[in-house]
């Protein structure tokens, strides 16, 4: 109850302080915001020697623009120069005013001009003349001309840009102007004017970026003075690229990040990342926080990141304590800008096909020949006749011609490619962004607006989104800042259920066709099944839609105390709540060949209607009070403490009807009978204090310290504490006096140490400390009555799960900062790991308590490299990161099975346990011609009669082959698989002979590339992402099995490289004993054994994207009022290399919704 009252008072705060924000800055930006435009408005003039008078009926007369003034105080003979490109108005006024000791006001469309001076001051002709400087700016390594270099008059909007040539004419009021240079990837460079007019500049390339300020934690720092583990990515990276999650975006662009998008389905492809691989047998996703606040990272629009933190030791990462164990994403929105409004609009299309899709034989007579292979191998009869064949024979060979039905042939007796027709729409994508952003010197502001269409391709899977930001601040004092960060969505998006698609997909023929005349196919030949599913029936059968509604607001207010001494405060809401309609349609399947109704439509009375309702909410309070300060100029001090409350709801409900009155009315209302009406409710919170220290001496040693102490309500109030500290050090030893002589070729060189640790309260449940209860149905004296049921036994000594982390790093530049590196060594202990063990039947139907009973060690090395050069105006850089990965599980209470995937002390978490396929050398006897149990098949299948031949002898001398256990057409024969007998007694394949295969599905390897290439307006950039080391257990039946059946798909894979022998004509041409796979069965126990056999290489490079552009230059766009246009094309998921034969290394072992590669063009244009 204490919750739910401060979450009420923190609501009436916050909006509170909303409604006053806005209205605050709604008065200000009306009053000041047609002026301000006109300010802003972008203007180009060069003129020298003219009248003051004539320049400003120039502005009039080419810009529409309103001038004031009196004649008494301005001499509008005086002549003057100026000369800008593509600049405000506001810049080209300071530049020829400033100089005559004038200064400009705007007010609605009018500008007044009015001395800067009292008018005891002389008159402004009486001024000393402006001095007029001009020169060249070039590369310092290079010496090649630098266009769009700023030249700034320091603490004065005056400012002009170098032309192509690299030069530039700008004047400056007197002597001792102090003039600032600055230019993208070069550092900044101050020049004092003297007595020459020419002055000629060296810039030097600051291509490492290392001044770039990141972000930290609570704090930001110089890149160069970073002592943690932290990896960056530039929003620029995630631009105009045809995704429509932020995660799936990350991939390949940060070293130990693995970013794997498990499904292609619109509205639930958000990819799971993971940070230096798995240290726990939880969950392992990272914390994300935006801007500051914990949140969702898909529900941040990549066009509206600025840029992107990856926290990943433990030095950076404990500030988040118990939140932290699994690493942690920093994401930084864009913010308004002072004294500039634009405005950018960006669209792109997309046309989208799968990566993959499953393939099945589509030819039916091919596959009802397979079916029958499968019977006969087994010994028994052919299904399928003949004369069944024949008709589609007969079709194929007439195939518009019409039966006694007047139904075309193909129809009638199709050949239906089913992967083909399930993933059918081929829709573009549409993404369209709207961005105002801008400001004053006061406020500044950004709005974004996002529209994404997204059809899938698979019929009533698509999904559109609406999306809102608003960043805004303003200064209401000069020590007082307030904003708020306000984003949310509204998406729909289909409701199939796709599992049971998949399913039908390998449970259908190609004899059944697919839709035709307002009805659905139905099986057409006699001997079919009559359950042979046509999937795209299952895909119409439902109807509804979910509508996912998000939105997270924040408000802020930055105190600035005393020089150095600033205290942040925020208070934040966000709220996600999900609206499922499910409702079933009836539908009718009809023999096309005969006319036949196959399946008559569902009555009305046993339609169903549900509804269904989550939401979720968060309640969060933050504040922190920053000090830094100088210390006799060679101690630099900076420390922080704060304070973190966090308050988490959720709640859901669902009901379900049946019988409706009318297929076409589908409200709970229109339902009869009640099936089920279900809903819970639960919520947990946090309480945290924190504290940070960072101390630079001589800009050479850097020492950092954190502390957090976390509260947490899913613990018992004597373990409900936990305190997470880390320490840091780093050591520059470029800027040792000896490593003078060695800069110029190894430069910026820093060793790097922390220890840290963090945890993890991701306890499976909420109140795992208490015994939980349930209602129950019981029957008492001939009654049925509601009771309550323990439903999981309790621990109250449940304890925090722990991750210590010990990082060494190295930093560094070669090659005069051309190249840089990051190398990092870690290791991590994470300690009383969360887990439920398994319990004997005896204690009852209680689940079992959670408890403290696992550790993981993990450890690995990554390393970073980036080259960028600049020739002239060609600009590339190539940016490559890998890393390596293991763990191992150092304590567990016995084993947690998942298939052939085990949780096992002693061993990596999810290793693959499988038999092992027998492996003989083709001896078959030893040399006194008794049996050799070594010399069978030397790939463990037996393929000629002399294999089957030393399998009989085996089985005679008494050794036993599991799980068939004799020689027959119906156990082992040809073309099937043995095992061997690692356990050595003489049973081959049973309990026992399981081994540890070395591989697991865990990839030990993640590795990325990217490039980007200018040259003047054209561009080109690309990013590659894979893994290596990662292997799947794929052994799935109709997919790569050799099973076969009535009304069960054939899998391409399969049949195209089956096992074949005619052991009654050796010669017949379609045998095949060379074939990968077993013979085909109808049932077979024997080679669908969990074996080594299904154990592929999954390790995969893709690439993840392709883009070229060209963008119009500034001089042909003014003329129209713009100031920017790039027009783009590119790709996504567009090539992907892998040994992997299923549908896509990243969805995993199984059948699912495919991800899609993409062709995309697009426009930006800014205003």
């Amino acid at each position: 109850m204490k919750y739910k009252y401060l979450l009420l008072k923190i609501m009436r705060i916050t909006f509170l302080q909303l409604t006053i924000i806005f209205t605050l800055l709604g008065h200000a930006m009306a009053y000041d915001g047609k002026a301000q435009a006109i300010l802003n408005k972008e203007i180009s003039i060069n003129v020298s020697g003219m009248e003051l008078g004539a320049v400003l009926k120039l502005f009039q007369d080419e810009y529409h623009v309103n001038f004031v003034y009196g004649d008494q105080l301005i001499d509008v003979k005086k002549t003057v120069s100026v000369y800008v490109q593509n600049r405000p108005l506001s810049e080209a006024l300071s530049q020829i005013l400033t100089p005559l000791q004038l200064t400009f006001d705007a007010s609605g469309d009018v500008v007044a001009i009015s001395a800067a001076v009292s008018k005891a001051v002389a008159a402004p002709f009486e001024l000393p003349a402006p001095i007029k400087i001009s020169g060249k700016v070039a590369d310092e390594r290079t010496g090649d001309p630098l266009a769009g270099v700023t030249i700034k008059i320091k603490g004065t909007a005056i400012a002009v840009t170098t032309n192509l040539n690299g030069t530039y004419t700008l004047s400056v009021p007197k002597e001792g102007t102090e003039l600032v240079f600055s230019f993208v990837g070069y550092e900044n460079l101050e020049v004092t004017v003297g007595k020459t007019a020419l002055i000629n500049v060296n810039l030097k390339q600051s291509l490492g970026n290392l001044n770039d300020v990141i972000v930290v934690g609570y704090s930001v720092q110089k890149r160069v003075n970073v002592i943690g583990a932290v990896a960056t990515v530039d929003g620029r990276e995630l631009e105009n690229r045809p995704v429509t999650n932020l995660s799936t975006a990350l991939a390949g662009l940060a070293s130990g990040v693995y970013v794997r998008q498990s499904t292609g389905r619109p509205g639930y492809d958000g990819a799971s990342i993971n940070i230096r691989g798995l240290g726990t047998t939880n969950n392992t996703a990272p914390l994300v926080v935006i801007d500051g606040i914990v949140g969702s990272m898909d529900a941040v629009n990549p066009n509206d990141v600025e840029s992107i933190s990856v926290l990943k030791d433990a030095a950076t990462a404990a500030i988040y304590g118990s939140l932290a164990s699994n690493g942690v994403i920093l994401i930084t929105t864009k913010k308004g800008t002072r004294n500039k409004t634009t405005v950018r609009y960006s669209t792109l299309i997309s046309r989208s096909k799968p990566n993959n899709v499953p393939e099945f034989v589509s030819d039916y007579v091919r596959a009802m020949q397979l079916v029958n292979e499968g019977y006969t191998n087994i010994g028994q009869a052919r299904v399928y006749t003949e004369a069944t064949m024949d008709l589609w024979r007969n079709a194929a060979a007439n195939p518009d011609d019409l039966n006694a039905n007047g139904v075309p042939n193909h129809i009638a007796y199709p050949n239906t490619n089913w992967g083909k027709e399930l993933f059918s729409v081929t829709t573009p994508m549409q993404n369209h962004n709207l961005a105002l952003n801008g400001g004053n010197e006061n406020s500044q502001y950004l709005l974004s607006l996002q529209y994404l269409k997204n059809p899938g391709t698979i019929v009533n899977t698509g999904a559109n989104r609406y999306g809102l930001r608003v960043n805004l601040q303003t200064k209401i004092a000069k020590i007082l800042t307030v904003g708020t960060q306000t984003f949310g969505d509204v998406q729909k998006f289909g409701v199939n259920d796709l599992p049971t698609a998949f399913a039908y997909l390998t449970s259908s023929v190609p004899g059944i066709y697919p839709y035709y005349n307002g009805n659905y196919g139905f099986p057409a030949a006699a001997e079919e099944s009559a359950t042979a599913n046509n999937p795209l029936s299952w895909l119409y059968s439902q109807g509804g839609a979910n509508r996912l509604s998000r939105i997270n607001t924040t408000v802020f207010a930055n105190l600035n105390i005393v020089k150095g001494l600033t205290f942040e405060t925020k208070a934040h809401y966000d709220n996600s709540s999900t609206e499922g309609r499910l409702y079933t349609q009836p539908y009718s399947k009809v023999n096309f060949a005969t006319g036949i109704v196959g399946t008559a439509p569902v009555a009305p009375g046993q339609l169903t209607t549900l509804y269904s309702f989550a939401k979720s909410y968060n309640v969060i309070l933050d504040a922190v009070l920053r000090y830094q300060t100088v210390v006799a100029g060679h101690h630099s001090i900076s420390t922080l403490a704060g304070y973190n409350q966090q308050y988490f709801n959720t709640y859901s409900f669902n009901a379900t009807k049946q019988g409706l009155l009318d297929p076409s009315l589908t409200t709970l209302n229109a339902g009869t009978t009640l099936i089920g009406a279900t809903g819970d409710e639960n919520d947990y919170a946090m309480r945290s204090y924190f504290g940070q220290l960072n101390y630079t001496f001589k800009d050479r040693y850097l020492f950092q310290a954190v502390v957090r102490n976390d509260g947490s309500s899913r613990f018992s109030s004597k373990n409900r504490w936990g305190l997470f500290p880390s320490f840091s050090g780093g050591y520059k030893i470029s800027s040792e006096r000896f490593m003078k002589g060695i800069n110029r070729y190894v430069s910026n060189l820093k060793i790097r140490g922390s220890w840290g640790r963090t945890g993890n309260n991701a306890s499976q449940g909420n109140y795992d400390y208490q015994a939980t209860y349930n209602s129950v149905p019981y029957s008492f004296n001939g009654q049925l009555g509601n009771g309550l049921v323990q439903t999981k036994f309790p621990n109250p000594g449940l304890l925090w799960e722990t991750t210590t982390t010990i990082n060494l790093g190295l930093d560094g530049t070669l090659l005069r900062d051309a190249l840089s590196f990051e190398i990092d060594v870690y290791r991590g202990k994470t300690e009383d790991i969360l887990a439920v063990p398994q319990i004997p039947n005896i204690a009852g139907t209680s689940a079992a308590p959670t408890l403290n009973l696992a550790g993981v060690l993990k450890k690995g090395v990554e390393l970073t490299l980036s080259y960028n050069v600049r020739a002239g105006a060609l600009r590339y850089n190539v940016k490559g990161n890998i890393a390596y990965n293991t763990n191992s599980v150092i304590q567990y209470s016995g084993t947690v099975t998942n298939g052939p995937s085990q949780i096992t002390k002693g061993y990596p978490i999810n290793s693959i346990f499988l038999f092992q396929v027998y492996k003989g050398d083709g001896s078959y006897n030893k040399s006194d011609g008794t049996v050799n149990k070594d010399g069978g098949p030397k790939d463990g299948m037996i393929r000629t009669p002399q294999d089957l031949e030393w399998l009989k002898k085996m089985v005679a001398a008494g050794y036993t082959f599991q799980p068939s256990g004799g020689v027959d057409k119906t156990k082992i024969w040809y073309g099937d698989l043995i095992y061997a007998d690692r356990k050595g007694d003489g049973i081959y394949g049973n309990a026992g002979d399981q081994y540890y295969t070395g591989k697991s599905a865990n990839p030990k390897w993640n590795y990325g590339l990217s490039a980007n290439l200018s040259y003047k307006g054209f561009d080109m950039s690309m990013i590659w992402a894979g893994s290596l080391g990662m292997f799947y257990y794929w052994n799935a039946l109709y997919l790569n099995q050799s099973i076969v059946g009535l009304g069960k798909a054939v899998p391409s894979l399969v049949a195209d490289s089956r096992y074949y022998y005619n052991e009654a004509n050796p010669a017949d041409p379609a045998n095949n004993i060379n074939g990968k796979f077993p013979r085909l069965k109808v049932t077979d126990p024997q080679n669908t054994y969990a074996s080594d056999f299904f154990l592929y290489n999954a390790s995969y490079l893709k690439l993840k994207n392709l883009q070229i552009g060209y963008t119009v230059s500034a001089s042909q766009l003014k003329k129209v009022g713009l100031s920017n246009i790039r027009i783009f094309a590119g790709g996504e998921n567009l090539l992907t290399i892998t040994k992997y034969p299923g549908l896509d290394p990243e969805i995993g072992p199984s059948l699912g919704y495919p991800t899609m590669r993409q062709f995309t063009l697009g426009l930006n244009v800014t205003f």
